[in-house]
C-alpha cells in the first residue's frame, strides 16, 4: 500500500511526527532567549516592557510557528488541509508558544532576581543560605582551589534579608573545599560577582575563614554515591597516569585529573601538563565523547537487564520496572551532566513503551525527551552537551542505516556499521563542534573504529569495579585495573592519530562557520544520492536494451560469495560430513549414485 508523506511519519516502526515540534521548541528557545538578551541590556530603553516584548513576541512566533508547520507538511506531501496536516500545524503552533513562554518567564524571574540585580551593579558581599547541587572538582581558575554548582534560598546584603532562587557558580579555596558536600545546605560567607563564564551568571567566592558553615547533612542516598565514588577514585590512585585520568572519566562522567587534590589521600598527583595535553589529543582524534558519560551507558546496562529478564521470563512490567530502576541507580552514580539527562529521559520513555507492549521508537522519545527538557529547562537549549547529545542520537537515528547499505558493498557488514555509526554521529554533531571550537577532527572514524571494540568492556568493566571497591577494594582495584587496559587503547589511539596539529581543519567559527559545514554537508549527500540514483538509472536503461531476463548484477563483497559457495556446495556435492571410500578394495569401484 502506498501512504503519503503523513503517513510515512505515521507507520509503527518510524515515528517521526513529534520532529518538527521538537525542531520549533528548540528554535524558539533559542530566539526568545537571544531576543531576551538583546531588549534587557542596560543601553535597551523605550516601548521595549516586558508585557509589550512578550506580545510581540508571542505573536512572531506563532505567525513563525505556523509557517513552518505548513512548510513542513508541504515537503512531506501532506498539501491537503486533511485532519492530520491540521493537528500537526496546530501542535507546532502551541509548541512555539509553550517554548517562547517558558523561555520568557525563566529569564525575567532570573533578571529580576534580587542577587542578579545587585551583581548587576557591582561584586557585593553577602551572606547567603544554599544548597550545594554538584560534586566538587578543580576550579577552572587561578583564583581559587576548587567549584561547585549551588542553587541560593536566602541571601543578606548590607543587612537586608532577601529570598532569592538563583543559581550560581561557587567557588572555595583551602579546607572550604573539603567541607562542601554535595545536596547539603550551607550557610555561605562570600563576594557575587557577575560570572564572565560558564552557563551561570552569577558566581559566589567563599571567604578564606567560615565561608561555608553546615546547616543540613546532605540526604543518606547522596551521602553513599559520594562514599561509593570516592572509594572508585581510590582504587584507581594505585594505577599509572593514564588509567587514573581516563578510567573515572570513562566510568562516571569526570577527568580523574579534574577531582579535588586535597581528598585523593596521600597519593601522588596527576600530572597537570600530561592531563591536559591527554585530553588535547583526544579531542584532535575525535574522541573526545569517551572522556565522558554518554547514553553509551545506558545502552549496555539496559541491555544486561533485559537479558537476565528475558533469562527469568519476566513479564514486560517488570522489565519496564527494572530498566528505570537501573537508569535511576546509573545517573545517580554518574557526575550530572547533560547528556545523562538526556540519556535518563529517553530511556525512561522507552521503558514506558516496553511496559505499554509498544514497539519503542528512537525517534519520537528523543523528540518528547527535547520538548519536555526544553520547556522545563529554557536554559538547556543553549548547552552544548545537550545539543551534542541531542545530534548525535538523531544522527545514528536517521543515517546510520543508509550509510551502512551503502558501504556493505565494499566492507564487511561488522566494519560497515562501525563506520556508518561513527560518520552519522560526526555529520550531526559536526555544526555543534564548529560553534565550540573551529576545527574539523580528520581522523575521527579511523580513531572510532580503533577504539570501538574495547568501549564497551572497558565501560562495564569500570562499572563494576565502581559497584564494588567500596565493599571490597581489591575486587574494584583489580577491576579499574582491567578497564585501564581498555583505556591505554584509547590513550595510544589519542597520542598517535592527534599527535600533529595537521590532524585538524581549521574553520570558520561562530554561526557562519556551523552553517556553512551545514551546506557542505548537504551537498555532500545530495552529491551521493544524485551518484547512486544515476547508477541505477544506467542499470535500468542497459538491462532494457539487453536481451529479456534479470540483468546480472555481482555480489556485493568477497564475504556473500564465500557464504553462497559455503551454502550450495553440500546442496550440488552432498553433506560436508560425506566421506569418499578410498579403500584399496573400492579404488576402482564408481560412487554411488544419488537418486534425489
Amino acid at each position: 500500500m502506498r501512504m503519503d508523506g503523513c503517513g510515512r511519519r505515521e507507520q509503527g516502526s518510524r515515528d517521526w511526527r513529534m520532529l518538527p515540534v521538537a525542531l520549533t521548541v528548540w528554535a524558539a528557545a533559542l530566539g526568545t532567549r537571544w531576543l531576551f538578551a538583546a531588549v534587557m541590556e542596560p543601553a535597551a530603553d523605550g516601548w521595549w516592557t516586558d508585557v509589550g516584548i512578550g506580545w510581540v513576541l508571542a505573536a512572531g512566533a506563532f505567525g513563525a510557528a505556523a509557517g513552518v508547520g505548513v512548510g513542513i507538511a508541504v515537503m512531506r506531501g501532506c498539501w491537503r488541509p486533511t485532519r492530520a496536516t491540521v493537528w500537526m500545524t496546530t501542535m507546532v503552533c502551541c509548541a512555539a508558544l509553550t517554548a517562547c513562554v517558558s523561555t520568557w518567564c525563566v529569564n525575567a524571574v532570573v533578571w529580576h532576581d534580587p542577587v542578579s540585580v545587585r551583581v548587576r551593579d557591582g561584586p557585593v558581599h553577602a551572606v547567603i543560605q544554599g544548597t550545594v547541587r554538584a560534586p566538587v572538582t578543580v576550579a577552572d581558575t587561578f583564583e581559587a582551589d576548587c567549584q561547585s554548582e549551588a542553587r541560593l534560598t536566602r541571601v543578606t546584603i548590607d543587612g537586608v534579608d532577601m529570598v532569592t532562587s538563583v543559581d550560581v557558580r561557587l567557588y572555595a579555596s583551602g579546607e572550604q573545599c573539603a567541607a562542601l558536600a554535595r545536596d547539603a545546605r550551607y550557610r555561605f560567607s562570600g563576594h557575587l560577582a557577575e560570572n564572565k563564564f560558564g552557563g551561570q551568571r552569577v558566581r559566589l567566592t567563599l571567604d578564606d575563614a567560615h565561608g561555608a558553615q553546615l546547616a543540613l547533612a546532605p540526604p543518606l542516598g547522596s551521602r553513599i554515591v559520594a562514599h561509593m565514588q570516592e572509594a572508585f577514585f581510590a582504587a584507581t590512585d594505585d594505577l599509572s597516569d593514564q588509567a587514573r585520568v581516563l578510567v573515572p572519566g570513562l566510568t562516571i562522567g569526570v577527568l580523574g585529573s579534574e577531582r579535588y587534590a586535597a581528598r585523593s589521600g596521600g597519593a601522588s598527583e596527576i600530572d597537570a601538563t600530561y592531563a591536559g595535553q591527554l585530553e588535547e589529543r583526544f579531542r584532535r582524534s575525535g574522541i573526545m565523547h569517551l572522556m565522558a558519560v554518554s547514553g553509551g551507558h545506558f545502552v549496555l546496562v539496559a541491555a544486561l537487564v533485559r537479558r537476565l529478564c528475558a533469562r527469568l521470563l519476566a513479564h514486560r512490567y517488570v522489565v519496564a520496572v527494572a530498566t528505570v530502576g537501573a537508569y535511576l541507580g546509573l545517573s545517580a552514580l554518574m557526575f550530572p551532566s547533560d547528556s545523562v539527562t538526556r540519556a535518563l529521559i529517553m530511556g525512561c520513555l522507552t521503558a514506558a513503551a516496553t511496559a505499554a507492549g509498544r514497539r519503542p521508537q528512537a525517534m519520537s522519545a528523543l523528540c518528547w525527551t527535547a520538548v519536555a527538557v526544553i520547556v522545563a529547562r529554557p536554559d538547556m537549549a543553549a548547552s552544548y552537551g545537550f545539543a551534542l547529545s541531542c545530534a548525535a542520537v538523531f544522527g545514528i537515528i536517521t543515517c546510520t542505516g543508509a550509510i551502512a547499505a551503502r558501504l556493505e558493498r565494499f566492507l564487511p557488514a561488522i566494519v560497515a556499521e562501525a563506520v556508518a555509526l561513527t560518520v552519522a554521529a560526526q555529520c550531526c554533531t559536526l555544526p555543534v563542534q564548529i560553534l565550540m571550537e573551529p576545527a574539523i577532527p580528520l581522523m575521527s572514524v579511523p580513531a572510532n573504529l580503533i577504539v570501538s571494540p574495547v568501549v564497551g568492556a572497558a565501560t562495564m568493566t569500570g562499572l563494576a569495579g565502581l559497584l564494588t571497591a567500596w565493599c571490597c577494594p581489591p575486587v574494584g582495584g583489580a577491576l579499574a585495573w582491567v578497564a585501564g587496559w581498555g583505556t591505554k587503547v584509547m590513550e595510544c589511539c589519542a597520542m598517535w592519530l592527534g599527535g600533529d596539529d595537521r590532524m585538524t581543519l581549521p574553520w570558520a567559527d561562530g554561526v557562519t562557520g556551523a552553517v556553512s559545514v551545514l551546506g557542505a554537508e548537504a551537498a555532500i549527500a545530495v552529491l551521493v544520492a544524485a551518484v547512486g540514483r544515476w547508477r541505477a538509472n544506467g542499470r535500468r536503461l542497459q538491462a532494457r536494451a539487453d536481451e529479456p531476463g534479470e540483468p546480472w548484477q555481482a555480489m556485493r563483497n568477497r564475504y556473500e560469495r564465500i557464504g553462497l559457495w559455503i551454502n550450495q556446495t553440500p546442496k550440488v556435492f552432498g553433506s560436508w560430513d560425506d566421506r569418499a571410500d578410498h579403500s584399496p578394495d573400492n579404488r576402482g569401484k564408481c560412487p554411488a549414485m544419488r537418486r534425489d
